[in-house]
């Protein structure tokens, strides 16, 4: 770097890795398969806002820019700090909106505007808390994210999942949003081609973790 700094050496696999997450699985769906297109959004977007109900403000809206990793399953899962207020607001209410746009991709809606139709956008709105299986969820979000090993322990992180999917809302084309049933979203695996495989623990995690997002 011009300042005498070297990279970590996770950072040209880090930036790898987020390529081929924009590649990864052929072609984005056509616009008249809602449910594949949140699904192929889901699997290689790195980061969204997350939207909490502000204990600071009011119970007012408050967004955050936060990572995720979905683990092939459709179902977010965080990697937050208490020293946060997004997890403190969670804590106090575990509603959330996540938020993620194509234009995050790689190589993605380069000739026109993030807001226009046709460059997709997925809004999951849901309840958050700590992850039941923490060990493997870290695991998950360590595969999508390796900055993440090396954040300060004192800050006390922790695992987060969206345990309890209540809306899905993804814009793919003019004409406005179609409506999209949380079972259909989940149940739409075909767009994560290329995401598939994994540690046992993964895939354990991957089963309970979409049984826990449809009851």
């Amino acid at each position: 770097l011009p300042d005498g700094r070297t990279m970590p050496p996770w950072t040209a696999a880090y930036a790898l890795a987020l390529a081929s997450l924009g590649a990864a699985g052929g072609a984005k769906p056509p616009s008249s398969q809602p449910a594949a297109v949140a699904r192929w959004l889901m699997a290689r977007a790195a980061w969204g806002v997350l939207t909490t109900t502000s204990a600071q403000r009011n119970h007012s809206a408050w967004g955050n820019v936060v990572s995720h990793a979905d683990n092939c399953t459709g179902v977010p899962l965080f990697y937050l700090s208490r020293m946060d207020e997004t997890a403190r607001d969670l804590d106090a209410d575990p509603r959330a909106t996540l938020v993620i746009s194509e234009a995050e991709l790689f190589g993605r809606c380069l000739l026109t505007d993030p807001e226009d139709p046709t460059c997709a956008k997925l809004s999951l709105h849901g309840r958050v808390s700590e992850a039941p299986n923490a060990a493997a969820a870290r695991e998950a979000l360590f595969a999508k994210h390796p900055a993440m090993r090396t954040w300060p322990r004192g800050h006390k992180f922790a695992a987060f999942q969206m345990h309890t999917i209540e809306d899905v809302f993804v814009l793919t084309t003019y004409g406005g949003a179609t409506p999209v049933p949380v079972r259909e979203y989940l149940g739409n695996g075909a767009a994560d081609a290329g995401c598939r495989g994994g540690t046992p623990a993964e895939s354990v995690l991957r089963t309970a973790m979409a049984q826990a997002a449809s009851s």
